[in-house]
């Protein structure tokens, strides 16, 4: 198919709208071949994934677009929000659901994909709206976790929690949930511990519940006996949306995904910076949909902000669906649902038909094996540093107080063990208990002898915040263990 480029400019206030003019425009003057829906924007066709939509199952995105100055609002904590759409088989492209500036925090998606509830820090109250649009229903107080669908009434229920001091405390309680049809019928969950608000999501059968409680402590808890478990340090903690029972936390560099699985408690992660247009950086906002081949996140975050990367935000921050490959360790696909000069932050992911897939049960058993008799070899090289990332002072990383800085090397010589690559990444203590480590400055061109570990198996580790000036893929992070200048 050929590939049609034009340019022109827009002048229609909203990107819904944008679409609409286009929509008459060719349909006028008739589609030249090769173009798809999209959004002009200072003269360009922005184009999303669209054509590439039917060999995806049909799904649904809600998200929130931020408005202010930077597109910094990466917690969605502002009022110059806009809460926006996305469905995969309507060609409309990106859509603006609430278009008036406001504070739309951490939308989701009801499970038969009709409505979209989200909270609002203003009053800190939760709401819906249809999907189709309309005007927003108010639900009750708190702040909104996650939507669940009963199977033997196909109730749809909110959870939902109260605010421990101020929202930046960053802190909830008193877990709780609501009838989305019934407001009165709140029913306790859990209050054995506070949780964190960046993720807590419910499996298929509601007994069990992925979250940090609170962070840094990512885990899985047992919403029938109060108990919890512990699976790694790290946030945006995440359970597949079947009964597998498999679960993730994300990991301190904001690039991978510690997933663990029942009988798979040594863990295994999986890079979810892989998209072509991510190029290696760091991601955020990583959540599993309904449907327990897919995810969303957003990124790519390249814009150092006031604690890190990620609070920096900025317009280049789009919206990504992932499927996974069927052995769980990869991202097999990428679908780039947003292509705007806007910073897009908090999906929701539906997809048709989601509630009856699950994971494939052969293929986790094969990863079981693998995992299970993976060695842990140390090895010796002598390297030299190719690219060094900086250490920072110890207040820009808080809350953390320590960090792992990594840099990447030249291997000129294996004295012991056995490493086939010729590069690789080294992670380094570069902050301990608020104190930065002079040992790991680094100079490119500096040689050093180091002995070294695969990062993969210092499980401890994959929570802490890491420092890595590069985008840096394919390339396997070890370690270092000890070693000389």
């Amino acid at each position: 198919m050929r590939r049609v480029s034009l340019k022109f400019t827009v002048f229609v206030r909203g990107q819904f709208w944008a679409v609409c003019v286009l929509t008459v425009f060719f349909a006028v003057f008739g589609w030249p071949s090769g173009v798809v829906a999209g959004l002009g924007v200072g003269g360009k066709l922005l184009l999303s994934d669209e054509r590439f939509a039917p060999r995806w199952p049909h799904f649904r995105v809600a998200w929130v677009q931020d408005h202010s100055a930077g597109s910094r609002d990466v917690c969605a904590a502002g009022n110059s929000l806009q809460l926006m759409v996305f469905d995969s088989a309507d060609g409309v492209g990106e859509r603006v659901l609430l278009g008036k500036l406001g504070n739309y925090a951490r939308p989701l998606i009801t499970p038969d994909g009709r409505r979209v509830v989200y909270s609002s820090h203003a009053d800190r109250s939760v709401w819906w709206v249809d999907f189709a649009g309309g005007s927003p229903q108010k639900l009750a107080g708190g702040f909104a976790l996650d939507v669940w669908a009963e199977a033997k009434t196909g109730a749809t229920w909110v959870y939902l929690a109260d605010w421990v001091g101020k929202p930046e405390s960053f802190r909830l309680r008193n877990v709780r949930r609501v009838r989305l049809d019934d407001p009165q019928s709140e029913e306790p969950v859990w209050s054995d511990t506070q949780i964190s608000p960046d993720n807590f999501q419910l499996s298929l059968s509601g007994r069990l519940a992925a979250g940090e409680f609170p962070w840094p402590a990512g885990g899985v808890a047992d919403l029938e006996t109060g108990k919890w478990v512990r699976r790694g340090t790290g946030c945006w903690a995440s359970i597949a949306p079947d009964d597998s029972g498999v679960s993730w936390v994300f990991d301190g560099p904001h690039r991978n995904l510690q997933m663990f699985a029942p009988g798979i408690e040594r863990g295994w992660s999986v890079p979810v910076n892989t998209a072509p247009e991510l190029a290696g950086h760091e991601v955020f906002h990583p959540r599993w949909s309904n449907h327990a081949q897919y995810l969303a996140l957003t990124g790519p975050y390249r814009v150092n902000g006031p604690v890190n990367t990620i609070s920096g935000g900025g317009p280049e921050v789009e919206i990504q669906i992932g499927r996974f490959g069927a052995e769980l360790t990869k991202v097999a696909e990428w679908f780039r649902v947003t292509r705007n000069d806007r910073g897009d932050f908090f999906p929701d992911a539906w997809f048709e038909g989601g509630e009856t897939a699950v994971l494939d049960a052969a293929a986790l058993r094969t990863l079981s094996v693998s995992v299970a008799v993976r060695p842990v070899q140390q090895v010796r090289v002598q390297v030299r540093c190719a690219e060094a990332s900086r250490i920072p002072v110890a207040r820009s990383i808080l809350p953390y107080r320590s960090a792992l800085v990594v840099h990447r090397y030249d291997v000129l010589a294996v004295e012991a063990g056995e490493l086939a690559e010729k590069q690789i990444l080294i992670a380094h203590w570069g902050i301990r208990d608020g104190s930065v480590q002079p040992t790991a400055r680094v100079r490119p061109g500096q040689t050093l002898t180091l002995t070294v570990e695969s990062f993969e198996e210092h499980r401890e580790l994959r929570g802490e915040r890491q420092i890595m000036d590069g985008a840096w893929t394919g390339i396997p992070l070890f370690y270092v263990v000890s070693g000389r200048k």
